[in-house]
């Protein structure tokens, strides 16, 4: 086992394939430092945690209020952590700072014991900044359980009983390799479990696809497990592409190749959870193409044309938090209409949110920012949708269709003089209902 986050595309693809599966538990084998059983819980899935690692033990204490007994048996460590005060979660960090030291414990050169005398000099001023970080919601979500022993045997005793999630290790002895330095340093209760070995991985794999409902992603590709390959997701030059097995049933097939030129963005997108109010306030703001791009590839339809250029971007944002994101382009636009190349909102539990935001796209803060920074005062927006189907389903109704093309469909849309407040009211009183009007 390892300590890792579940890369983002992989997380949106999980988000989307378990649609549908409601009501169900779900069972995270190799839960590593708890990604995807956060999305789970955030999803509104009874989600049953497992690993082998002290690490993940301890972030499962502090969700279920436990105990794991811990000894400290590094005299290093010993009186780095002298000078720590009580806090629920000193354990946790104690390791964590364990994990960032070994880097450096080996002091084979000077590099290496430099910067491990300077991490033993800063070791409280880490704590308190930790701390703070933690606090910041890193546990916000819910578990029903732990599990603390082999990840395969986990997922067949759960049989039946709902879906399992996991990302085994990728290489042999992976966890022992990691933790070496943790495992000298700690003295604890371990983990019993088998050594798992990626290379028979397939072995393994196809047995708990075959029995149950399960969702499993390596960094190999098999042949035998063909018929269960759901996705690819290629995470650029020098990392291994991840496949995605699944036996739940569904015709999706997802995938994802990150663009060389993207970027990283600092926009923070809604929960899947989040519940539109008549408190909620919704804004747009422009945003920089690179966020378009790097979102694109997470919550844009396989056959969508996945087009990375453009010259203006538009965020759109419920209490502060983006769920909706449009691009457009000048050298296909026209005097009276502007193009858009692309639109399209985050995983969320809202229906029709796409249908939100096309309204909004035509209110009359979103013709303002357009013509402050095109420095033309466009008269609506042209689009193009690739379909074989008569009409669009998401722009009708608020769009006009001007043409059909061949595979295509051309749509315009008019600005209004409704503000995104007055649109936001239409489309919540018309299409969606809160739990408090229930």
């Amino acid at each position: 086992m390892f300590v890792g986050t579940t890369p983002p595309e992989i997380r949106t693809l999980l988000q989307d394939l378990m649609q549908g599966t409601k009501g169900r538990d779900v069972f995270i084998g190799c839960s590593g430092n708890f990604t995807v059983d956060k999305v789970m819980s955030k999803m509104g899935y009874d989600v049953h945690s497992n690993d082998v690692s002290l690490y993940s033990k301890l972030i499962s204490d502090i969700l279920l209020e436990t105990n794991t007994e811990l000894k400290i048996v590094n005299p290093e460590l010993i009186n780095a952590f002298d000078s720590w005060e009580e806090h629920k979660y000193k354990k946790l960090i104690q390791v964590m700072y364990a994990i960032r030291l070994a880097e450096f414990a080996p002091r084979k050169n000077e590099y290496q014991q430099s910067f491990f005398d300077s991490w033993i000099e800063q070791s409280a001023v880490y704590y308190h900044n930790t701390i703070e970080k933690l606090e910041k919601g890193a546990f916000d979500f819910s578990i029903k359980s732990f599990h603390f022993y082999d990840f395969v045997e986990f997922l067949k005793q759960k049989q039946g009983k709902g879906v399992g999630i996991s990302f085994p290790p990728t290489y042999k002895a992976g966890y022992e390799k990691i933790f070496d330095y943790v495992e000298k340093s700690f003295d604890y209760e371990r983990a019993h479990y088998d050594m798992f070995d990626p290379k028979n991985g397939d072995v393994v794999f196809k047995e708990l696809l075959e029995t149950d409902e399960n969702v499993i992603y390596s960094d190999k590709q098999w042949e035998s497990l063909a018929k269960y390959e759901t996705g690819v997701v290629r995470l650029g030059a020098g990392k291994h592409p991840v496949f995605i097995y699944s036996s739940i049933e569904k015709d999706n097939k997802y995938y994802f190749e990150r663009d060389k030129k993207a970027v990283d963005s600092k926009l923070k997108i809604l929960p899947a959870d989040y519940e539109f109010l008549d408190s909620t306030v919704i804004t747009v703001e422009l945003c920089a193409m690179s966020d378009i791009n790097y979102f694109k590839a997470f919550y844009m339809a396989n056959k969508v044309n996945y087009t990375t250029g453009g010259d203006l971007g538009l965020v759109f944002m419920a209490d502060g938090k983006a769920f909706g994101f449009s691009g457009y382009s000048k050298m296909l636009s026209t005097t009276d209409l502007i193009f858009a190349q692309s639109d399209f909102v985050t995983n969320s539990n809202s229906k029709k949110l796409s249908k939100l935001l096309i309204m909004l796209s035509l209110s009359s803060e979103v013709r303002m920012l357009i013509a402050r920074k095109m420095l033309n005062y466009y008269d609506g927006i042209k689009t193009t949708v690739y379909t074989d189907n008569a009409v669009s389903m998401k722009y009708r109704g608020v769009y006009e269709l001007e043409r059909r093309d061949k595979g295509k469909l051309i749509y315009v849309g008019k600005f209004t003089k409704e503000s995104l407040n007055d649109i936001y009211r239409s489309w919540l009183k018309k299409n969606y209902q809160s739990k408090q009007e229930k």
